[in-house]
């Protein structure tokens, strides 16, 4: 009770400096007019003079008014208990739950955009063009075992990238604004379209290298029934 007494004096108090500022004023602008008139001034200097005062003390005014509100604040809290307080912060923390909500759901301009699908083509062309190096004939052991490195490697990161587009087209997943989705998806999309040419570089690659080594069989056994070796 002791705080709220004190309070309401603050305002009071608070109140009648408010009424005796407002007083002074007044008398501060006659008193002007009447020195201006004593001294001669001009118009202008007397006009400029009483708008410097005029400032000033509506300065003043303001900043007993805003301390006022304060006054009145804590009263507020002073009779109504810190409720007031948490009602205020719920409210609040309530608009900063609905903005990161809104983060979680993913726009359908971003789950539609054309990178998406790029991506999820991509994955499919490239289990196809590796899966298809298991039938590759003409090779040794030791390559067959190079070429399943390559491929859990290669398989590995797509498995990385294929994930994080799911985290980011997928509602609850992440918190993040359309642009930044969009930006990660744009990282994915270079990734995979760089693991897209490679896949398709190194399956061309065996594939020549497997028709060589056949052609340079066929040539040495031409050549030695040429010459007649044996």
């Amino acid at each position: 009770m002791e705080s709220i007494e004190l309070i309401n004096i603050q305002a009071v108090v608070i109140r009648l400096k408010t009424k005796k500022l407002l007083a002074f004023a007044l008398m501060t602008l006659a008193a002007s007019a009447f020195a201006a008139k004593v001294q001669a001034q001009t118009f202008a200097e007397w006009f400029d003079q009483k708008n410097t005062q005029k400032k000033y003390l509506l300065q003043q005014i303001a900043a007993f008014q805003v301390y006022s509100a304060y006054l009145k604040k804590g009263y507020s809290i002073a009779n109504n208990g810190l409720g007031s307080i948490s009602g205020s912060l719920k409210s609040e923390n309530s608009s900063h739950s609905d903005y990161y909500n809104s983060l979680k759901t993913v726009n359908s301009a971003v789950k539609n955009n054309k990178q998406v699908g790029d991506i999820l083509q991509w994955q499919k062309d490239i289990l196809t063009l590796m899966s298809a190096l298991d039938k590759t004939a003409n090779i040794t052991d030791e390559e067959k075992k190079y070429i399943v490195q390559v491929k859990a490697a290669l398989f590995k990161d797509c498995d990385e990238q294929i994930t994080g587009l799911q985290n980011v087209i997928t509602d609850g997943k992440l918190q993040m604004s359309d642009a930044e989705r969009l930006s990660r998806i744009g990282k994915i999309h270079n990734t995979m379209q760089d693991n897209y040419r490679f896949s398709a570089t190194f399956s061309n690659q065996v594939k020549v290298y497997a028709v060589q080594r056949v052609q340079e069989r066929n040539d040495a056994v031409a050549a030695k029934s040429l010459y007649g070796i044996h």
